[in-house]
């Protein structure tokens, strides 16, 4: 960006300098008769007016308009500027008795120059820059698949032993085997979908729910897990584990006590293509450090991912509160 800053100066600098030497040194417009402190006055005069209107539409016009998309009310200000400019020009600097017409012709193009060589400038810059960002937004999207990629390793490992050892502990208790067997499709999910931008919702929704039995099993007598949906249609596609890493967070935190399990509230809701998300649970505000920091990494990776998947179509609330950790995603899964 400091490189694009540079050469944006650069350019400026040397167009003005090219504009002043061939407009006012070698081939100065209409001033031949006129005394040099007149001479003088009209050039400053007209670099002032020029300047102010080539800048007042790169900073602001330009900036506005062209990227709200109001391509007519944007065309009608400059040419009214332009129009109007060059009449300011002829009547009060140059203070020329010319006709209407002929004040346009002599010095339209000399304003208008300016204006459209930094508009194409301007534009020339926001699709180099749009055209960064993509190529960004794909360099970053390629390194995540990677980080997926990597991590499969050993999953897969660990999915062909989960199979051997259901298979042993089927002889011996079924409520073990129960729990391998559960373990073993959230693993196969995983390591299925975790490469795919978008799945079936439906799908994302049912490996929530075997997990969270598989946690029901796994933590029974320590947490408590209150879990509701409302769901108004299934057909939709949402990006895989993006919920789950939420839920996890929940268990990772819960609080464990003596003589009560620990309430852990997930609430899910999808209506009207609006996916409303909200998980809360109790937690200790004097938990080790490593813990916390392990968890702010985790959010703040949540984050980055939300925001290249959905850009401006989610909100993630995050707070913690009279001993909660409470936590609200809504996407619009449109």
């Amino acid at each position: 960006m400091k490189a694009i800053s540079s050469a944006k100066i650069s350019i400026h600098l040397l167009f003005w300098v090219i504009y002043i030497l061939i407009l006012f040194v070698f081939d100065p417009p209409y001033f031949e008769e006129l005394e040099m402190a007149w001479y003088e006055k009209i050039e400053l005069g007209m670099l002032v007016l020029v300047a102010g209107i080539a800048y007042l539409n790169e900073q602001i016009l330009l900036p506005y308009f062209l990227k709200r998309k109001y391509y007519w009310l944007y065309g009608f200000l400059v040419v009214n500027l332009l129009f109007f400019s060059t009449l300011f020009y002829c009547d009060f600097l140059m203070l020329e008795a010319c006709t209407f017409s002929t004040c346009l012709s002599n010095n339209l193009w000399i304003i208008s120059l300016p204006l459209i060589f930094f508009s194409f400038i301007w534009m020339f810059l926001q699709f180099y820059n749009k055209q960064k960002e993509l190529e960004e937004a794909q360099k970053e999207r390629l390194k995540m698949e990677l980080k997926f990629l990597k991590s499969q390793i050993n999953p897969h490992v660990l999915f062909n032993s989960l199979n051997t050892i259901y298979a042993q502990a089927i002889k011996e208790n079924e409520g073990i085997a129960e729990m391998i067997l559960m373990l073993s499709e959230n693993l196969k999910y995983v390591l299925n979908q975790s490469t795919d931008t978008l799945v079936d919702l439906e799908k994302d929704i049912a490996f929530i729910e075997n997990y969270l039995e598989f946690q029901e099993l796994r933590t029974e007598g320590v947490n408590r897990i209150i879990y509701k949906k409302e769901i108004d249609s299934y057909n939709h596609s949402i990006a895989p584990l993006i919920l789950i890493d939420l839920i996890e967070n929940a268990f990772k935190h819960a609080v464990y006590k003596d003589d009560e399990p620990s309430d852990i509230e997930i609430f899910l809701r999808v209506k009207d293509q609006q996916l409303h998300f909200q998980c809360k649970n109790e937690f200790d505000p004097n938990s080790n450090e490593e813990k916390e920091e392990s968890t702010e990494i985790g959010l703040k990776n949540l984050h980055h991912r939300l925001r290249l998947i959905y850009a401006d179509l989610y909100t993630l609330n995050i707070s913690r509160d009279n001993g909660f950790f409470r936590v609200e995603l809504k996407i619009n899964l449109a």
